[in-house]
C-alpha cells in the first residue's frame, strides 16, 4: 500500500523572496532586477556563486551552521581538559608549566594566561574522557545531518543512531586527529613560543603543507559524513574553499590571541576568549555549509536558478522537487511536486 501526495510547490523560503511584486510595485526596480537575473543566467561563474547563495539559504544553513558551532564549542573545553591532564601526569614538575604555556600558545583560540598549574588527576581524566566522547559524536552527527540535508538525502535513507554513533568515534579518531595535526603545524609555523625560527621559505612551506592538510580534511569529511556516492573530483571545489578560509581564519585567531588578547586578559581576556571561539566555529560552520552547497551545486548542475518570479529554469524544478522529496520516511510513501506556471502567477496577483 503506497501513500501519495501531491504538492504545489513555491519553494522554501529563500533569500530571494517570489512573486512577480519583487520590486515592491515598481516597474523600474523589477525591470533592473530582471536585467540582472537575465545576465546571471547567461554568465557561469555568477549563476553559480547565485545558485550556491541561494540554495544555502533555502536549506537554512546558517541554522545548521549554529548547531555545529554550538556542539563545537562544546567539545574544545573536555578535549583541552584531558590534554593538561595527561601532561600533567608525565612531565615533571619544573618544566610542565613551561610547556603547558608553549602548547597554549601554538593551539588557536586558547588564550595562555588560562593555562595555570594543573596536576595530573584521574577523576579529571575520566570525566574529560567521557565529555570529550560524547561532545565530539554530537559535533559528528550534527555535522552529518548538515550535509544530508544539503544533498537532499531522504529521511529513510539516512543512518539510524547505532550507525550514526560508530561512524562518529570513527571520524573523532581519524579526523580529530588530523585537526590537531594542522593545527599544531599551524601554530609551529606562525608561532614563536616554540623556539623554532623559520625563514621565509621555512614559512611558506609550513603554509603550503598545512593548507593541503586542510583540503584533505575536507575531502574526507565531505565524503565520510555523507550519505550519497560523491568522489574526490566532486567534493574537491567545496573542501578547496573550506580549507583554505579555515586555513585564514586558523592565522586571524592566533593574531587576535597573540596581538590583542594577551592585554586585554586583566579585564575582558576570558570574555573575548569565549565570543572569539563562538564566532570561529560559527564562521567555520558557515563556510564548511557552503563548501558542502557549492558542491552540490556543481554536481547535480543546479544553475542557473532564477532570482525573481516563480521557479521558471530547469535547475529551479529540480531543486525544489528534491527539497520535497527529501521529506519521505518510509519506502511505501512517494512524493510528487508540481509548479505554477507564470501566466497562472499572474492570474493569481
Amino acid at each position: 500500500m503506497s501513500s501519495s501526495s501531491s504538492e504545489t510547490v513555491q519553494g522554501r523560503q529563500g533569500p530571494s523572496g517570489g512573486g512577480d511584486d519583487a520590486g515592491g510595485g515598481k516597474p523600474e526596480v523589477k525591470a533592473k532586477l530582471d536585467k540582472a537575473d537575465d545576465f546571471q543566467q547567461r554568465h557561469k561563474v555568477p549563476a553559480i556563486a547565485i545558485a550556491t547563495f541561494k540554495k544555502f539559504g533555502e536549506d537554512q544553513s546558517t541554522n545548521l551552521a549554529s548547531m555545529i558551532a554550538f556542539w563545537a564549542f562544546f567539545s574544545i573545553f573536555p578535549l583541552f581538559l584531558v590534554l593538561v591532564t595527561l601532561l600533567g601526569f608525565v612531565l615533571p614538575t619544573g618544566t610542565k608549566n613551561s610547556v603547558l604555556s608553549n602548547i597554549s600558545q601554538m593551539l588557536p583560540l586558547i588564550n595562555p594566561q588560562t593555562v595555570g598549574s594543573l596536576h595530573g588527576s584521574w577523576w579529571a581524566l575520566i570525566v574529560g574522557i567521557l565529555t570529550a566522547l560524547w561532545s565530539g559524536t554530537g559535533v559528528v552527527r550534527t555535522i552529518q545531518t548538515a550535509f544530508n540535508s544539503v544533498w537532499e538525502v531522504p529521511m529513510k535513507e539516512r543512518p539510524k543512531l547505532v550507525e550514526q554513533v560508530g561512524r562518529s568515534v570513527l571520524v573523532l579518531g581519524t579526523l580529530g586527529l588530523g585537526i590537531v595535526v594542522s593545527t599544531l603545524v599551524s601554530g609551529a609555523v606562525t608561532g614563536t613560543a616554540n623556539g623554532l625560527h623559520l625563514g621565509w621559505a621555512g614559512h611558506l612551506l609550513g603554509y603550503v603543507i598545512t593548507i593541503a592538510l586542510d583540503v584533505g580534511l575536507f575531502i574526507a569529511a565531505y565524503r565520510i559524513l555523507t550519505d550519497r556516492d560523491v568522489s574526490v573530483r566532486d567534493v574537491l571545489p567545496g573542501a578547496v574553499l573550506a580549507g583554505v578560509v579555515f586555513w585564514i581564519l586558523q592565522q586571524l585567531s592566533s593574531f587576535i590571541i597573540s596581538s590583542r588578547l594577551q592585554s586585554a586578559g586583566s579585564t575582558y581576556g576570558t570574555f573575548a576568549t569565549v565570543i572569539t571561539i563562538l564566532w570561529w566555529f560559527y564562521i567555520q560552520g558557515i563556510v564548511s555549509m557552503l563548501g558542502a552547497q557549492l558542491n552540490v551545486v556543481l554536481k547535480e548542475h543546479l544553475w542557473p536558478r532564477g532570482l525573481v518570479g516563480v521557479p521558471d529554469t530547469e535547475a529551479d524544478h529540480r531543486a525544489y522537487d528534491a527539497y520535497a522529496k527529501e521529506k519521505t520516511f518510509h519506502d511505501n510513501q512517494v512524493v510528487d511536486s508540481d509548479f505554477t506556471g507564470k501566466e497562472q502567477e499572474k492570474s493569481r496577483s
